[in-house]
């Protein structure tokens, strides 16, 4: 009896520790242009002497709609993207900026070109490949979609950038699913 106290408070614990643990390394079956994604996932950037390492929320309805947010390590927002049509909002913990033309001038990639290369526009070129490569002027957009990857990621001489989804819904009417879009 007295073994079964501590084995129990033992299991109890391992458990829960479990529970805790994000999942990650779900197969997501990615289409092969994004319209529309909800996406929630991991963004590690080192990028023009910014750093950051977090979660994000992501929300694009292309051409037309990017809203992208930026979670510090206490989940508290330390960057909000949104742009909807013409209207641009970009707010950090310091800043807020309604000029797209900011976005540019921070990262080096221009706006549409971030939402192009989220919505995967220039995988018409590369088939239907899991893994493949866009050039762009000063950098390039790397995509891991195989092996439960699932990263997109900017490189360059300013640095890198690396989105990694974890959560993806890419329609609107469903819930969000955990990585494995059995309703795709």
């Amino acid at each position: 009896m007295k073994k079964a106290i501590p084995l129990s408070v033992g299991l109890i614990l391992l458990l829960s520790a479990c529970a805790l643990l994000p999942l990650r390394g779900r197969q997501i079956a990615w289409p092969a242009q994004i319209i529309y994604m909800e996406a929630m996932g991991e963004l590690d950037m080192s990028w023009r002497g910014m750093k950051h390492r977090g979660s994000m929320s992501l929300i694009m309805d292309y051409p037309s709609r990017l809203q992208m947010e930026i979670y510090g390590p206490f989940g508290d927002t330390v960057m909000f993207l949104k742009k909807d049509g013409n209207d641009f909002l970009l707010v950090t913990k310091e800043e807020r900026f309604t000029n797209s033309n900011t976005f540019e001038d921070r990262l080096g990639i221009k706006l549409p070109e971030f939402m192009d290369d989220i919505a995967m526009m220039s995988r018409k070129d590369a088939a239907d490949a899991d893994s493949f490569i866009v050039q762009r002027p000063g950098y390039r957009v790397l995509y891991t979609l195989k092996d439960k990857e699932n990263t997109i990621c900017w490189e360059g001489k300013d640095g890198r950038i690396c989105l990694k989804f974890l959560e993806v819904k890419f329609e609107k009417e469903n819930s969000l699913e955990k990585s494995n879009n059995q309703g795709v």
